[in-house]
């Protein structure tokens, strides 16, 4: 077998044992980087309903914890927080459902259901901006600032920026292909 044929094949042994090492090192996670979501859907109804509702809180309190808000903007700050929690059950209520029902069998009754979850996310969002125009304006310059940047964790963005950064992109979502910018 000529060498550099044996290298490589040392190399990739060499890279597959070192990464396996890693994924046990922190306890045998695999799942990956969704920081654990990727096993929602085998969850128990409570257990998830638990965890969201949990991670909705933690958003929310350090959310508040970072605005320092005023008395005077409390009023805006608990109608935004209530939005949010009933938006959080609505999900789980969904998730719940989507679980419990069966499979779509043919491309078509798969695309009707992506539809049906496009709409309803549109719904959501069209309930979440509401609830953000409500508050933003009573907030301070300083204030908005940290409102966006923490807002942003709150739905997934992190400090990686916008999705078409993530992939070494503009930003533009392009290359990202059909139905995901």
């Amino acid at each position: 077998m000529k060498t550099w044929i044996k290298t490589s094949i040392v190399a990739a042994l060499i890279g597959s044992s070192a990464l396996g090492t890693a994924v046990m090192a922190r306890g045998g996670d695999c799942d990956g980087g969704m920081g654990g979501k990727a096993s929602w859907h085998t969850m128990a109804p409570a257990q998830m309903q638990e965890r969201m509702t949990q991670r909705s809180q933690e958003h929310l309190a350090r959310l508040e914890l970072a605005l320092a808000l005023t008395p005077e903007q409390r009023p805006a700050w608990e109608g935004f927080k209530a939005s949010m929690k009933e938006r959080s059950e609505r999900m789980v209520t969904h998730m719940q459902a989507r679980g419990q029902a069966d499979q779509p069998k043919t491309v078509l009754d798969r695309m009707a259901r992506m539809e049906e979850m496009s709409k309803l996310r549109q719904a959501e969002m069209a309930e979440t901006r509401k609830a953000v125009e409500a508050l933003y304006p009573q907030l301070s310059d300083a204030q908005k600032i940290v409102f966006d940047a923490e807002f942003m964790k709150m739905h997934g963005r992190g400090d990686k920026g916008e999705r078409g950064m993530r992939h070494g992109g503009k930003g533009d979502g392009a290359g990202m292909g059909p139905g995901r910018g």
